[in-house]
């Protein structure tokens, strides 16, 4: 797994990778709320941050299914 660096990150760091990138839509929203955008931002922040979460952690799955299943240990 030494050869796939990025691979060995997602495998190992997968779920804090997929927790981080999750919040990012939020607090995108927040800091959109903050300059005085329209509250409705943040319930659309928390409605993406959900999706992305969970588009992140599939990826993460999938990935280390692949990784067991294709690369030798």
């Amino acid at each position: 797994m030494d050869q796939y660096p990025t691979i060995k990150l997602i495998v190992e760091r997968g779920d804090l990778l997929a927790a981080i990138v999750g919040i990012l839509p939020f607090l995108g929203a927040l800091a959109l709320f903050a300059f005085g955008v329209h509250w409705l931002v943040i319930v659309a922040g928390v409605v993406a941050a959900a999706v992305v979460y969970l588009l992140m952690r599939s990826y993460v799955e999938l990935v280390r299914v692949m990784a067991d299943m294709l690369i030798p240990k």
